[in-house]
């Protein structure tokens, strides 16, 4: 026996809700397929901000992973809601609320942290261009840090961590990749890469954080009207003869 008057409104609801699970899906995986389109982009920055290393590929392709799997539970939500299959929603219901506590769990943990965060990352900015100018002085080109510094001070059009004096406080020499064009003839960026880099990064992560705000709530609705549902099909059942 199907679910009967609230039981039908629930029903629809639920499919409407994960209808938007999936739309949200969408979208991450949409994010993903940015992140690593623009790779080579935020590479370097990240190469410079993480010491020597990136996970901006590994972010991508996780992005792109997160959005299909978050896709396909809203696809099979939206089944087992219109199916009115109690045991593939109470299965949904179990996974999404899984979710649902990593995130708060991984939330809980960036805001915990998020005062150290910006002492590693000045930490290594220091460390990377003292490698630069280390590199500088013993004329070896093409290095990963080299490369990495000169790609981003190009990009984003700055110039050291504050400014071009860094450089010299370090007894280096300010590089052409802080002239535009890298033409040393021409405007020297005065601006420092940390504050660009992180207006850019800035930008894209106010998107992220709202598809993040957007997917919770969603989830939120999912699992409510999911056990909503849930019970009324359980009442249904319940009047069936046997």
């Amino acid at each position: 026996m199907g679910v009967q008057n609230c039981g039908t409104v629930l029903k629809y609801l639920m499919v409407f809700f994960n209808f938007l699970f999936f739309i949200l899906g969408i979208v991450v995986l949409g994010f993903g397929i940015y992140a690593r389109i623009k790779q080579s982009d935020y590479n370097s920055a990240l190469v410079i901000i993480d010491a020597g290393t990136s996970q901006w590929e590994s972010f991508g392709s996780l992005c792109i992973a997160v959005g299909v799997f978050i896709a396909l539970l809203g696809g099979s939500g939206c089944i087992g809601a219109g199916k009115e299959h109690r045991g593939c929603l109470i299965f949904f219901t179990i996974l999404v609320a899984l979710i649902f506590i990593l995130e708060v769990a991984a939330g809980g943990l960036g805001y915990h942290y998020r005062g150290k965060l910006d002492d590693k990352i000045n930490m290594n900015l220091n460390k990377t261009l003292n490698e630069y100018v280390d590199d500088q002085k013993m004329l070896v080109n093409g290095s990963k840090i080299i490369t990495s510094w000169d790609n981003v001070q190009h990009t984003f059009k700055c110039c050291a961590i504050h400014g071009p004096t860094d450089y010299g406080n370090r007894g280096g020499t300010t590089p052409a990749s802080c002239y535009a064009d890298k033409d040393t003839s021409k405007t020297l960026y005065q601006q420092g890469c940390k504050e660009k880099v992180f207006d850019a990064f800035t930008d894209h992560w106010k998107e992220w954080a709202g598809a993040v705000v957007g997917i919770a709530v969603v989830q939120l609705l999912a699992i409510v009207f999911a056990i909503l549902l849930i019970r009324e099909i359980g009442k249904g059942d319940s009047y069936t003869v046997v």
